[in-house]
Parts: C-alpha cells; structure tokens; sequence
C-alpha cells in the first residue's frame, strides 16, 4: 500500500474552519493531549463545542501526520457506507475483505500518524458497525488514534479501554464554559452587553456555548421595532426533539416545567408506562438534563432549554404535571419542592400547610430564606396570618432579613391566638411571642433593657422542643451585650447557645453562634482565635451534602473582615465578592458588610469613585429589600464618613456625625447595631479627628483620652490602637512629651496583632492633618515628602504618579494632605512653606 505523507500545513487545512468569535480552550488542549490514548472521546449535548475542541486540538499539534475527518452527522451509517467515506477521503480502493478486516488495513501500518475524525457519531449505529470500531480500537495500531464526538455514549469496550490507560473521555461538566470564557465570549459577541444581562445568561446558559449565541442572536437592538426571532426554539427543534422518539419528546417537555427530576419521578409520572426507563433513554441521549448531585440521581433540564421548551403544553396540563410532581415530593419528604409545585399548580392552600412542615433550622440552610420570601409574596396574607405556626416561621424570617416593620405585624398577630384554651400551649405560644417580640427590640435598638427582659423571660418558660427560639434567645443576649457596653456577659450566653446546637446535632446553627463569636474576637482583637474559628465553622459547614449559601456568605464577609484588618487586600477584595455574591442569592441583610468592606477596601487604594459606588448600591439593595432604615443607615454613614475622611473632605463630616451622635447620648441612649457593635465608638473617633483637623487638638485630646479609657475597659483592643495612634497625633500637634511613647506603644500593639492594614494607615504620621508648631521631620510622612519633592520641581499629578507608580486620584489626595498639614490652600504656597521650614532644600 502506498505511504503518502503530508506535512501540518496541508493536513491542518483539511479541518473545518474555526467558527467566529472562537474562545481557545487551552486548559482542555492540554488535557486532550496530556494523555496519548488510543481514543479521545467527546460526549456532550448538541452546542458544547466537542467538533471545535477537537478541530483546535489538532490545530496544537506540531506535527499532525495525517488528518481524516469525517462528519457523521448523527445519521445511521453501516460499516460499508463508513468504509467508503474513509476511503474516499484517503484516496484508497477498499480491500476486498470483511468490514472490520478492512478498516484495519486502511488505517493501519502507515508510516505517518493517522488521526481519525468521527464527528457526530451516529445516535443509534447499527451493531456491525460499533463491532467494526470495536476490533479496530482492540488492535494495537501504533500510529493510529480516533477522536470522536457523540451526544451518547457508543456501545464499545470502554472499561477495558478505560483499564489499559486508551481512553481519555470529557463530558458535559468538563466542556461546559467556565466563568471566565463565558466573559470572553461576552465580549466578543456582546462587548457593551451590562453586567446584568452577563450574569442572567450565564445562569441560564452554564456554560453551554450554543446557548449563549443563540440568546444573543435574538436579543433585538435598542428601539427595534421587528419581533424577535427565537433561534433557541429553531435550534432545538432540529438538534435535540428531531433526534428523539415522540414519547422521549414528551417526556423532555414536561421535565422542562420541574425544577429537578429523577428516574423514580419520572415512574410516578408516567405509571401507566415505563418512566424511569423513558428517563433513563433521555439520560443516555445527552438530552440536555444536567445533575445536580454526585449520585446521579437528581437532574434538571437546563434552564436556557426549560424555558424554550415550557410552552409546547398547555396550562392545564402543566398544572397536572406540578400537582403529580407535588404529591411525589411531598411523599419523599422534599416540602420545599412541593411548596413550589403546589404554588405553581395555583393550590395555595396546599402550599400553606406545607409550610407548616419545615423544621426549624430550615430557615438558615443553603438558599430556604431568600425561597420562603418569595413565597411570601405569592401566598395571600390571610394563608400566611392563619394558624401560630405559620406566623412565628414566617417572623422569624422576616427578623433574620431585617424586615423589622412586617415582622412586628406578624408577632402582633400572633397574640391573636392568645390565650389558648390549653395552659400548657398557652405557655408555649406565650414564650415564643417573647422570644420574637425580644429579638425584634434587639435588632431595633431603641430599649435593649426591654429587649433582653423579654428574652430571659422566654428562657424561663421555652419547653426544650422549642429549641430553636431558645438558642436566639441567648444569641440576641448576647450581642446586646457587646452593643451596650458590657461584652464580658457574652461569652457565657453563647456557650449555652452553642452547647444547645450540638446537643440538637445542628451544624447550621453551630455555625451561626460561630458568628457571634467571631464578631467578639474581632472587637477583641484575638485575630488569630477568630481565623481558627472561621475555619473551623467552614469545616463544619462542609459536612453537610447541601451548599449553605447563606452561611457561607456570612463566613466569607467575616474572612475579608480579617484579610483587611491585616492588610491583605487582594485576598480581601476576593472573598469579599464571593461572600457578597452569596449573600445576594440568599436575601440576606448581610450583604451590607460586604459592599461596607469594598468601599473600605477601594478607599484605602485612593479609589473613592468606586468607594461610593459601593456604598449607593449597598442603599439601593437594602431598599429594595425592605429592610429596616435604621438596621443599615448608620454604618453606611459611617463609612461613607471614613471615605470622607481618607480624602481630607472633613467639612462634609460634621453633621453626619453628630446627627449619629445624638442617637446614642441622652436620657434615652440607642444601643448599637447588632451587626455593628462598635459604630457609637467609631464616630466618636471621627468627630475627634475632625476637631483635630480644624485645629482644636485640646478638645480632640480630651475626647481621645475618654474614648481610649473606655475602649480598653471593653478590651475593644483594635480600636484602641487607633484611637490611640490618633492621640499620639494629638499630642505631636500640643508637643506633648509623651506623644512620641503613645505613637510607639500603639505601633508595637498594633504589630504584636496582626493589624498591618492600620499600620499602614500610620505610616509616617496619619492622614490627619496637624496645626501649630511642630517638629517638621515628623509632620510629612515619606510618600508625602516624595509628592511634594515633585510638586517643587513642577511636574504634574499624571507626571508624579508616574514616577511613583501611583494612581493621580492617589497623588491628588497625597496633595490635599500635605496642604492641610502645612496649613495653606496651594501647592505653590505648600512649596514655600515647606521650604521655610526645611523640608526642601
């Protein structure tokens, strides 16, 4: 037989061409060729890019040999017809032998590399055929391999393959766009497309590639006034429903209209025919049904596909679909999907009572509270208002999301079930209005004394069923503890709490008590204990099959709390968007610690556009979550203030800060935020360095020295550090003597903690300003020496921030800086100035 070579450039020219708007997958590139296997297998629905992975495989290959590829198209083939393609293609006669036999001779003993294409493999091949393909993979063919591309798996010897290190196989998840390719694709298609609509694709689409295209291709531009083509529903219909048999295309209809099926759903569906076999038929054909646990026993039909493929039934029957479905899931024990199965048959009685059956921590599980919110507002009031169970879950959501003015409504008309005519029920329900009504005293913060009375007398009469409230009970005492005063009561209330979690084997609340504990390290400054801990309450989480996300977040947020404590900003910003993210997804409240953690974090590197940004987004979100004013108005004040601040913008600061003030002095002080402990502390800082900014270093002493006395009887031992620098400041400005031991102290604390982000605050003197006569080495910081070396040579702000590697908002604030600090309004009078004082030569 003769051996015909040709060389890469003719071989690569004989493949398809790349498609437009190509993403290169490197990262699978490499992994299709870190193993030499025999067969490369490809096995995903139609759209995810196995023909054009394959086609750039082959592209990387520095010297390919020979290259024959051959499109299938899905269509039932025999060995002849397969026979006489591959001989065409290598401008070959057949031999005139067996089948099998013959493939063999054309494919092998070749001195080149012989790469076999099998693009599309037909869905149902006939049995000679994969026999054919069989004995040819089961002979050792040194310079032949067989890429292949199927949406089912073909029916070889793979375990064997699989055995003898021949087979490298990628599915669905494995071809699935990442993250970041879905980002590149986006701006190759869609490059002025908004985050939002990324994000909306991304959900629907997950990675699927053919997806995101056809989406976009029907996605009409602004002011259009043609009807939208839906190429998704063309795409479908010839790829995937043309494929299939009529009752596996019924089957895939109803699925679409699920949130998760399995085969046992599938039976309880169609009991007058074999569903689970029907189920198990479209598994097989990579029809677009992805799993969602490791088990392979739940999927769910893509969402993108869902949605195309929802409207090809009626409503009525859709709605016997989701009562059937109902009923099944609520069989099985799953009541959040019968919930959903009933509200989406319009049986709202039935999804009410299912309420009634969640357990008690079901709230702080995975994504169960942003779930009930929804619900709430698809469920009439009078279902939700009509027996004291459905009440308290639904009060209890609402406090954990902040919504205090409609969890009050709730806990009010519970006492509407008052007095049971059992003493004993009447003492429960009496004893869990307690527990909410003091919970939601607490998250007001306008009587803590009233609050934590409610709370203890809840304890008294709580029956240990009842656990749940009980374990909140200590929690919210807690916490006013370290919000009015007196932290060293709160260990003790949250060990019970905590001992109440592990006795009921909750890893959920364990986790939550964990957070409060952690919040007390952080004021406590026992950073090393709270990263123990942190780590701790993710292992924990971990133990658990479901995905926490409402936890998870919290944890995250608190993790970045301590990356910027540190300095370790990168880190920060990284979890601080993942925390944020997850916090989104759940509804929760919490999300607020996020965005106050990015404005902080983009303030410190001088990008307060950004900065404030954040903090108009944390106010959009908090209202259009109806959450209560006063839970987030006062720390988005307060750093909005500490954004101020960094850009010496003090003449914006003053009425914030004392309209917070008078929130918390007077007869009838406001405890602080639960979430935010030490917001009173803190802007009494600020005010002090304002005072110190407007050159009335006595007073700002004054306030310092009370504000340091009181921070170390609370063992808040961070913030003492800091107000403690900021008095070493004041000291330097009165040329007190023991400025300089105050400064030192604070430094080596500072060190000995870990507080590296404060550090740099402070280093080389802090960002406030100083007045009156003072020593001159010490009242620039090096940065501000090198601007202003600069500023006196006559560069620019583009020029200086050149040459020191930082941003012109950086340098513009470094200039704000040295003016206020050498007293004057001018970078020509700041030249001068520093010149009479010796500063520049």
């Amino acid at each position: 037989m003769p051996d015909r070579n040709f060389g890469p450039c003719s071989a690569v020219a004989n493949l398809p061409r790349l498609p437009p708007a190509h993403v290169p997958r490197p990262r699978l590139v490499q992994c299709l060729q870190a193993q030499d296997a025999r067969l490369r297998l490809l096995c995903a629905p139609a759209g995810f890019g196995k023909s054009v992975l394959l086609n750039e495989f082959l592209r990387a290959q520095p010297e390919p040999g020979r290259i024959v590829w051959l499109n299938l198209a899905g269509l039932p083939l025999s060995p002849e017809q397969l026979l006489a393609q591959l001989a065409a293609e290598l401008q070959e006669s057949i031999p005139q032998v067996p089948p099998a036999q013959a493939l063999q001779e054309l494919l092998g003993q070749r001195g080149e590399r012989v790469w076999l294409i099998l693009d599309d493999y037909p869905r149902q091949p006939p049995a000679d055929l994969d026999d054919c393909i069989d004995h040819l993979l089961a002979r050792a063919q040194p310079n032949f391999r067989l890429l292949v591309s199927a949406r089912q798996r073909p029916a070889w010897n793979l375990p064997r393959l699989l055995l003898a290190g021949d087979l490298l196989e990628l599915d669905t998840t494995g071809l699935a766009l990442d993250r970041e390719q879905h980002e590149q694709l986006m701006e190759l298609l869609a490059p002025s497309s908004s985050p939002a609509v990324r994000d909306e694709l991304w959900q629907e689409t997950e990675g699927w590639c053919a997806g995101v295209r056809l989406q976009l291709s029907a996605m009409l531009p602004a002011g259009s006034s043609a009807s939208p083509h839906c190429w998704l529903k063309e795409y479908l219909d010839h790829e995937l429903l043309s494929r299939l048999a009529p009752d596996e295309a019924q089957c895939l209809i109803a699925l679409a209209h699920l949130p998760k099926v399995s085969a046992a759903l599938c039976q309880h569906l169609w009991e007058d025919g074999d569903g689970a076999a029907l189920f198990e038929r479209l598994l097989a054909q990579q029809s677009f049904c992805m799993p969602l646990d490791e088990h392979g026993t739940w999927y769910r039909v893509l969402p993108a596909v869902a949605r195309a493929l929802r409207s090809r039934i009626s409503e009525a029957a859709a709605n016997q679909l989701h009562l059937r479905a109902c009923r099944m899931f609520i069989a099985a024990g799953q009541v959040e999907d019968a919930i959903e199965q009933a509200l989406c048959a319009g049986q709202l009685e039935a999804a009410a009572n299912y309420l009634e059956r969640l357990g008690q921590e079901w709230l702080t599980g995975e994504q169960h509270l942003a779930h009930l919110l929804a619900w709430r507002a698809r469920l009439p009031s009078v279902l939700l208002e009509s027996t004291p169970r459905l009440l308290t879950l639904n009060a209890w959501a609402l406090l954990l999301a902040w919504r205090l003015d409609e969890a009050e409504v709730c806990i009010e008309k519970l006492g509407h079930f008052l007095p049971q005519l059992d003493p004993e029920r009447n003492r429960r329900l009496l004893a869990n209005w307690q527990a909410l009504h003091g919970v939601l005293t607490a998250l007001r913060g306008q009587w803590p004394e009233m609050a934590a009375q409610h709370c203890r007398q809840a304890l008294e009469h709580l029956p240990e069923r009842d656990w749940m409230p009980i374990l909140l009970c200590y929690s919210a005492l807690a916490r006013i503890a370290m919000a009015s005063g007196v932290p060293d009561q709160a260990p003790a209330y949250l060990h019970k709490a905590l001992e109440i979690a592990r006795r009921q084997g909750s890893l959920l609340f364990e986790v939550l008590i964990n957070l409060d504990r952690i919040r007390l390290l952080l004021l406590r400054g026992e950073f090393n204990r709270t990263e123990a801990l942190i780590e701790q309450s993710f292992a924990l989480i971990n133990q658990r099959k479901a995905i926490d996300g409402l936890l998870l977040g919290r944890l995250k947020l608190v993790r970045a709390e301590l990356h910027l404590i540190r300095g370790e900003l990168p880190a920060a910003e990284q979890v601080l968007l993942q925390g944020l993210d997850q916090a989104l997804e759940c509804a929760d409240p919490f999300a607020l610690h996020g965005y106050l953690g990015l404005a902080e974090l983009h303030a410190r590197r001088g990008e307060f556009d950004q900065a404030f940004q954040h903090l108009r987004e944390a106010e959009r979100q908090m209202h259009c979550r109806q959450v209560w004013r006063y839970s987030y108005s006062g720390v988005l004040n307060l750093q909005s203030m500490r954004v101020l601040a960094r850009q010496g913008r003090w003449e914006r600061i003053e009425p914030v800060a004392l309209r917070i003030q008078r929130y918390f002095i007077g007869e009838r002080p406001w405890m602080a935020p639960l979430d935010y402990p030490s917001l009173p502390l803190r802007n009494q800082l600020l005010l002090a360095r304002l005072h110190l900014a407007a050159g009335k270093a006595e007073q700002a002493e004054t306030e310092l020295q009370a504000l340091l006395e009181h921070c170390k009887t609370l063992h808040f031992i961070p913030l003492a550090c800091e107000v403690q620098l900021t008095l070493a400041e004041a000291g330097r400005s009165l040329l007190r003597a023991n400025a300089g031991n105050l400064e030192r102290q604070a430094r080596e604390q500072a060190e000995c903690l870990g507080m590296q982000g404060l550090l740099r605050d402070f280093s080389g003197g802090s960002d406030i300003p100083t007045h009156g006569n003072t020593d001159p080495d010490a009242l620039l910081s090096q940065r501000e020496r090198a601007v202003l070396q600069l500023l006196a040579e006559g560069f620019s702000n583009q020029e200086i921030g050149t040459c020191l590697f930082i941003s012109v908002n950086t340098v513009k604030t470094h200039t704000k800086k040295i003016n206020s600090k050498l007293g004057v309004k001018r970078r020509t009078q700041a030249v001068m100035r520093a010149k009479s004082l010796g500063l520049l030569a």
